[in-house]
């Protein structure tokens, strides 16, 4: 008998626990597949996220914050996007799909010279982005961030 109020106890803890919602009223977000971290010139940077809301009204917009992390500083140029969705069904689990044109992406305004370079050359934008969603709502996930990224320059 002294057995089975623990035995008991155990079983409806771990009953609450897998009934409890998995997914949050904050959306949550992961990176699915970025088609590369090497950006060739005019060309462009397709970035898929994964995301979750309890409420299904992930449809407000996309953040992006570019976050250059060459050693030289220069002035950038549109460090921060946002993109509004379109409008489509509500779901707790979605898909998200950026293309960012190839002036989308680029971060310096006049990348320096690579020193030394014959012919002379720019200097890549290195880049990491930084991404969140905002639900209608108004509530805004966790910001994750990209793996580095190379956008070469003329």
């Amino acid at each position: 008998m002294k057995l089975i109020l623990p035995v008991l106890s155990v079983l409806v803890v771990v009953a609450i626990a897998c009934n409890k919602d998995k997914f949050q009223t904050k959306p949550t977000i992961s990176v699915k597949s970025i088609n590369g971290n090497f950006i060739p010139l005019n060309a462009s940077l397709v970035i898929t996220l994964d995301c979750t809301d309890k409420e299904g009204d992930v449809q407000d917009s996309l953040i992006i914050i570019k976050n250059r992390l060459n050693r030289r500083v220069v002035t950038t140029i549109r460090d921060t996007l946002r993109y509004k969705f379109p409008v489509f069904p509500k779901n707790t689990r979605t898909q998200v799909q950026a293309t960012l044109d190839y002036q989308s992406i680029l971060s310096a305004l006049n990348p320096p010279f690579i020193p030394g370079s014959s012919p002379a050359q720019r200097e890549l934008d290195t880049l990491i982005l930084r991404m969140a969603v905002r639900d209608n709502a108004g509530n805004t996930s966790d910001t994750i961030s990209s793996p580095v990224i190379y956008v070469f320059r003329q």
